[in-house]
């Protein structure tokens, strides 16, 4: 399994002094995480935001990464867990596979794809031990191709599409209990760049290179005709207005369809977006905004006639959400913007470092009542709430790039988020 490095771990950490303690551990190692910057004679808390992260990143091996808010008080920490619900002090003491200061990796021959493992986190002092920590669970999933992954889509019932390069398409019911399949379609060899689903159609829209859109349920595809538009281009990301879609790419490129996705017109957003290549678009049902290259962002309320708006920074904006109150995008060089109105913006620091940020999340079945805002990009990173100033860094047990993210709800098991990234990677997390 490809494990992170110090070098790549450290660019995840908030500007605390926080050293990170690497160690492989056999099942002879250590059983548990010390910090050497506990303060002596302070109980320490029970530990809090306990987090899993479950997947697969390289095909070799599947794991579930736990890890916990940083508590200055405590001396070291244990995790204890089962494969049933019900963690106590008697059960397993997990043997990290690799370990921090403020989490470790659950991997081997204890953990097999599909199975749900429980996990609750206890901290240490020279003054006792803390009560344990909520239940937290994971259930992760094995990769099934190599090829990087560039988004991922949920139909807010039973399905999971996530596309990738040379044309892989792959489903899970779930991405959890039920694995991964390839339903790739024959003859689409192209890279896939974005996947989005709309419950008017009841259908997935992929987009991705050479004008390739493809519309399908989720297991079988048709292509559709886009041979009425002079050139093909780079498709980068693709949204659901209410009454038809809008594609966007390269060389300014902006692509509006009728209601089911099967007939396209190409729009003219101006002259001076021409050279910009548009990544994202996102809507609240009032402004259209799109995002690309070199901080490029433009506004429309009817995909027809755009504005070019000032660029807030040079870095180029890769994905933009709405989460019912703001749009946030992200973006290259710790970039996070929001804006309640599509048209002005406000900087935040997320609390890392030299972090490329590719994707925030997206919810194509409809926005829950509380949704959660968080952010992939490179060495791993996941970030929740990352306009918090600082978000929360949240460990994921990889250095993989993650392309694409997901809000999972069924409307009866516990919601999270679905991750995809290179090298096939496949990860779920559970927000606690």
């Amino acid at each position: 399994m490809l494990l992170a490095t110090e070098k790549d771990l450290t660019k995840l950490l908030p500007a605390t002094g926080l050293a990170i303690l690497l160690a492989a551990c056999s099942s002879g190692g250590d059983s548990v995480v010390t910090n050497p910057g506990g303060t002596p004679g302070s109980a320490p808390a029970t530990p809090q935001d306990v987090q899993t992260v479950s997947g697969d990143s390289d095909s070799i091996d599947v794991q579930n990464t736990i890890s916990w808010a940083f508590d200055p008080n405590a001396t070291s920490y244990t995790v204890y867990w089962d494969n049933a619900p019900g963690v106590t002090a008697s059960s397993s003491v997990l043997v990290p596979t690799l370990q921090g200061s403020r989490y470790v990796v659950h991997s081997g021959v204890d953990v097999l794809a599909g199975n749900t493992y429980y996990y609750r986190v206890q901290a240490v002092s020279a003054n006792g031990t803390s009560g344990l920590s909520a239940e937290v669970a994971g259930t992760p999933q094995t990769t099934i191709a190599d090829n990087a992954l560039n988004d991922v889509a949920w139909n807010g019932i039973d399905r999971l599409v996530a596309v990738g390069d040379n044309g892989v398409i792959q489903s899970s019911p779930n991405g959890t209990l039920d694995g991964w399949t390839d339903v790739s379609m024959a003859g689409v060899a192209g890279q896939l760049s974005a996947v989005t689903w709309d419950n008017v159609n009841a259908q997935f829209l992929i987009v991705g290179a050479g004008s390739t859109v493809l519309t399908g349920s989720g297991t079988s595809w048709v292509e559709e005709d886009l041979s009425n538009l002079p050139g093909a281009v780079n498709l980068n990301g693709v949204a659901w207005l209410g009454d038809r879609y809008i594609a966007v790419g390269n060389n300014g490129t902006v692509l509006s369809s009728n209601i089911d996705g099967s007939a396209w017109i190409a729009q003219d957003p101006g002259a001076t977006l021409a050279t910009s290549s548009f990544n994202a678009v996102a809507s609240n049902n009032t402004i259209i905004v799109v995002v690309g290259t070199n901080g490029t962002i433009a506004d429309s309320s009817d995909a027809v006639a755009w504005n070019e708006q000032a660029r807030p920074n040079n870095n180029d904006l890769n994905d933009i959400t709405w989460d019912g109150s703001q749009f946030v995008v992200v973006g290259s060089n710790d970039t996070i913007l929001t804006s309640p109105d599509g048209l002005t913006w406000t900087p935040h620091v997320p609390g890392t470092s030299d972090i490329n940020f590719v994707a925030v999340t997206q919810w194509d079945a409809g926005l829950p009542l509380d949704p959660v805002v968080a952010t992939v990009g490179s060495a791993g990173t996941f970030v929740i709430d990352p306009h918090g100033d600082p978000g929360t860094i949240v460990r994921t047990g990889t250095t993989e790039q993650m392309e694409g993210l997901a809000w999972v709800d069924d409307g009866a098991s516990t919601p999270y988020f679905a991750m995809v990234g290179h090298d096939g990677a496949v990860m779920t997390a559970r927000y606690n």
